[in-house]
C-alpha cells in the first residue's frame, strides 16, 4: 500500500466516526430543544391562567354572569397551582441547563421568568392599584360639576372629576348606607 492510500483510508474513517457523533449529537440536541419548548408552553399556561381574571373583570367592559363566575373561581384558587407549577418549572428548567446547547437555554430563560411572573401575579390584585380610594372628605368650589345626594337635612357632593375614575362610592347619609354611581 501507498502512503496516499493509506492516508486517504484514515481520512475516510476519520470522516466515518465525526458522521457518527454528529449523527448521536443531534437527537440529544432536538430533545432537549423540545423539552425547553413544553417547558415554555407550561409557562404560558400559567401565564394565561394568572392573566384570564385580569382579562374578564377589566373595567369598562361589559361581563357574562358565567365568564365572571369562572374569573372568581380562578382569581380564588390559582395561587397555589400557579406557585407550584412555577417551582416545578423552574426545577425542570434548571436541571435542563447544565445538559443543553445555548438553543435550547434561549427558551429556557423566558420560560422560567414567565412562570415566576404569573406566581407573583396571583398574588396581586391590579384592581387595588388601579381604584385609589376617595380618601377624607373636602370642601369643593361651587363652580365644580358634582353629584349631590340629600338625606334628612344631611347633604353630600362627589365631584364628577373624582367620580369619572372611580364610577362607584360607598357611603353612610343620614345613618344610613348609600351607593352612588356615574
Amino acid at each position: 500500500m501507498s502512503k496516499n492510500h493509506l492516508q486517504v483510508t484514515r481520512f475516510a474513517l476519520d470522516l466515518r466516526s465525526m458522521t457518527v457523533a454528529s449523527t448521536t449529537r443531534a437527537p440529544k440536541r432536538l430533545s432537549s430543544i423540545v423539552s425547553a419548548l413544553c417547558l415554555l408552553l407550561a409557562s404560558l399556561v400559567a401565564v394565561i391562567f394568572a392573566g384570564y381574571p385580569m382579562y374578564v373583570i377589566r373595567p369598562f367592559r361589559e361581563q357574562t354572569p358565567a365568564a365572571l363566575d369562572r374569573a372568581l373561581w380562578v382569581l380564588l384558587y390559582n395561587r397555589l397551582p400557579l406557585l407550584i407549577l412555577a417551582c416545578l418549572i423552574a426545577t425542570l428548567a434548571l436541571l435542563l441547563w447544565r445538559r443543553t446547547g445555548w438553543g435550547a437555554r434561549l427558551l429556557l430563560v423566558p420560560a422560567m421568568v414567565m412562570a415566576v411572573i404569573a406566581a407573583a401575579f396571583s398574588w396581586i390584585n391590579p384592581y387595588e392599584h388601579m381604584f385609589h380610594p376617595l380618601g377624607a372628605p373636602h370642601y369643593i368650589p361651587a363652580q365644580q360639576a358634582a353629584i349631590a345626594v340629600s338625606r334628612g337635612g344631611e347633604s353630600r357632593a362627589y365631584p364628577i372629576r373624582e367620580m369619572g375614575y372611580h364610577h362607584v362610592v360607598n357611603d353612610r347619609l343620614h345613618q344610613l348606607p348609600i351607593v352612588v354611581t356615574y
